[in-house]
């Protein structure tokens, strides 16, 4: 391993079973020997200083390191940190070898995924001294979800993402027993200033969710997006009849004031609390802002925001099946707020594709920016190395039009556009061999009907979509969700806009009126478009660059 520019050596170790584990760092020409031995049964985020421009050696006694990387450079937000390559004697990887390091069939190029292994939920979204941030629920150590890190990327544009040192970490006694689970959830952030305050819950208890869990509320502050202040406390107490689901802190300024909305469950009903702050650091309770009557476990990921001359909630529905037996989504809600309860008018999915989840906006001038996680609660996911479950959207601009919530693709995503590889009008297109399985497709309708769009075919699995008796929606065949019926609340399509990105598929509907993201995990390297419509569609078809090159 050659340091370069970098001063600090970062692993993620898991020790072999019963055994203790240790890590040593040689370097080279002074035949000098660092050893740390694990602290912990789980998982260890051990931390060597390193000196510039030096070869070192890594050797791993009794234990596993699952991600590795070097970091402590100048401007690291631009740089980033130097991702590590763990099957090939930890060989510093630049943007070429980390391309191909990633670049599996399955995996996405233009969406943004961790390094590797787990990572879940949007956390900390902002902007912040000419940088988008995106924090995110990580488990460095395997691709199945565990004690939650927060990862940590920049971008200067939304779409090209520089990965960062990992931010939190899990509380301490979390890690030295198997019995209990937690860590550092989901949170957002909120720039103050000259630093960005960090808003988060803290999660310990049993492995099954029970009275015994416990959520509290906790903040810290940033001025440099890397190190971070001691977190302090700031609301564990709970309003009367809410039970151990109390999450996922959303922070926002509305006129003078700071608000918070929590996820809970309030006398067995999913909610959305309501906090306010004068200072955004001593939280009094105010209200439910919603109460949910349809059955749900929780509220998680809760969002509140002004949109438009409307106020927008949004939150994630834990353990709720709909009627067409998608489970687990985000919904939105749209009305007016004087300062207690929402006055809601119209509510939805916020993505009829069941595969977005925890979905957290930001405001970043006149722009309401949404990004979820992609999320597979079917149990579709393919374990490969080096492999990462779980991705997030392309960022998204929000809009409220005719009190309904509006979703396009932000500006940015055009940039991406590559060679043009189809262009015309017709009712049977059919497109093959479309590189590295990474596309945009236009289809536009000037009178609507039936149409299928196969965008995906893997053997006997494929993925399409398809308008047919009224309906638009994701046709699954071959995969655990085959039977589930994603279907959009836009009842025709005069317009739909692909995207095509290994095992991800985001289609946006009529200039906005509705989105659906689904995972289908393709083997070929080679994308497929086939078209077979009742009118003729006007159809256009370019490549898709990766952000990672």
């Amino acid at each position: 391993m050659y340091t370069g520019n970098y001063e600090c050596l970062e692993l993620f170790v898991k020790p072999e079973a019963g055994k203790k584990g240790s890590v040593s760092l040689k370097k080279v020409k002074e035949n000098k020997t660092e050893i740390k031995e694990l602290q912990h049964i789980y998982g260890n985020w051990i931390k060597f200083p390193t000196d510039k421009d030096t070869e070192y050696e890594i050797t791993a006694q009794d234990c596993t390191i699952t991600f590795a990387y070097l970091s402590e450079c100048e401007n690291i937000l631009k740089n980033g940190i130097c991702v590590l390559n763990t099957t090939d004697n930890f060989k510093a990887m630049n943007k070429e070898e980390f391309f191909k390091f990633i670049g599996t069939p399955y995996r996405e190029q233009y969406h943004f995924s961790p390094v590797v292994n787990w990572n879940n939920d949007p956390n900390g979204l902002c902007w912040f001294k000419g940088y988008y941030h995106l924090f995110y629920q990580l488990n460095p150590f395997g691709q199945e979800w565990n004690n939650m890190y927060w990862g940590h990327a920049a971008s200067k544009d939304l779409m090209h993402w520089t990965h960062l040192p990992v931010a939190l970490e899990p509380q301490e006694e979390i890690l030295d027993n198997l019995a209990i689970k937690g860590g550092a959830f989901s949170g957002s952030a909120l720039p103050m200033g000259d630093k960005v305050y960090f808003y988060l819950t803290r999660h310990i208890g049993p492995q099954d969710d029970g009275w015994d869990t416990v959520q509290y509320q906790t903040m810290t502050k940033s001025s440099d997006m890397i190190h971070f202040e001691p977190e302090k406390e700031i609301i564990r107490e709970k309003p009367e009849g809410t039970n151990y689901d109390f999450r996922d802190p959303k922070a926002i300024k509305i006129g003078e004031k700071y608000y918070i909305v929590l996820g809970a469950c309030v006398d067995e009903k999913g909610t959305f609390l309501l906090y306010e702050s004068e200072d955004a650091e001593n939280w009094k309770y105010r209200c439910p802002l919603i109460t949910e009557e349809t059955k749900i476990r929780t509220i998680e990921c809760p969002d509140f925001f002004p949109l438009d001359d409307k106020y927008v909630a949004m939150g994630a529905w834990m353990s709720h099946y709909d009627e067409y037996g998608r489970f687990q989504q985000c919904r939105y809600y749209v009305g007016d707020w004087n300062g207690d309860a929402m006055d809601v008018h119209t509510q939805q999915w916020v993505d009829f594709g069941s595969n977005c989840y925890a979905a957290q906006s930001f405001q970043h001038e006149d722009r309401r920016i949404l990004i979820g996680w992609i999320s597979d609660f079917y149990g579709e996911h393919i374990a490969t190395e080096p492999g990462a479950y779980g991705s997030m959207t392309l960022p998204r601009e929000l809009h409220v039009k005719n009190e309904h919530v509006y979703t396009k693709p932000v500006e940015e995503v055009y940039t991406l556009l590559g060679d043009t590889v189809y262009e015309g009008t017709g009712r049977e297109i059919k497109v093959g061999s479309i590189a590295d399985n990474r596309y945009y497709a236009s289809v536009s309708f000037e009178e609507t009907g039936d149409f299928n769009i196969l965008l995906g075919q893997d053997g006997d699995k494929s993925i399409s979509l398809t308008a047919e008796g009224g309906k638009v929606f994701f046709k699954m065949a071959g995969v655990k969700s085959d039977k589930v019926q994603f279907v959009s609340s836009a009842e025709k399509c005069r317009n739909a806009e692909i995207f095509v990105d290994g095992r991800t598929i985001e289609v946006y509907l009529n200039d906005g009126e509705d989105v659906g993201t689904r995972l289908f995990y393709n083997s070929n390297r080679q994308g497929i478009f086939c078209l077979n419509s009742e009118k003729d569609a006007q159809v256009k078809i370019c490549e898709m660059k990766s952000i990672w090159k």
